[in-house]
């Protein structure tokens, strides 16, 4: 029972946190753009451990830039609301090789709250795929602490 209390639990956030990010990704399309600066572009890697002791490497995209919104210079970080590492370091280096430092790009921010900001907006399509599994979970969860399976 207290295991799919747990799936519960961890399916809403998720829910809650990738709902969330398609609802930014696909209004972000309609944000207004300013110009920006790149002001740093770079490989950011992340180790992780699993319970063997065997530690693994995923990398991101990191990317800084700034832009001003009626006189206020602000910094974003953002890519994108869908974004995920990878464990390839050159497909890392292939996202920035489209944000060098230095280079103007296109910022997309939020009308009312441009602190929120984006570089390519939109949602790509394994983001619903994801919400689909999440919400699988969920239902498994459910019917499970309802005592409908197993």
């Amino acid at each position: 029972m207290i295991v799919y209390i747990i799936v519960i639990g961890i399916s809403l956030i998720a829910l809650f946190v990738t709902g969330r990010n398609i609802l930014n990704g696909l209004n972000s399309r309609n944000w207004p753009i300013t110009e920006g600066r790149v002001v740093h572009s770079g490989v950011q890697a992340h180790q992780s451990m699993d319970d063997e002791g065997d530690t693994s490497t995923t990398y991101g995209a990191s990317i800084q830039y700034e832009f001003n919104v009626s006189g206020q210079e602000i910094q974003g970080t953002r890519r994108s609301f869908t974004e995920m590492r990878t464990n390839s370091v050159r497909r890392a280096e292939q996202i920035l090789a489209r944000y060098p430092q230095g280079s103007s790009v296109t910022v997309y921010h939020h009308p009312d709250k441009p602190s929120l900001s984006v570089l390519e907006p939109g949602v790509k399509w394994w983001t619903y795929v994801l919400m689909i599994i999440v919400f699988g979970l969920l239902v498994f969860g459910v019917i499970g602490a309802l005592g409908l399976v197993g």
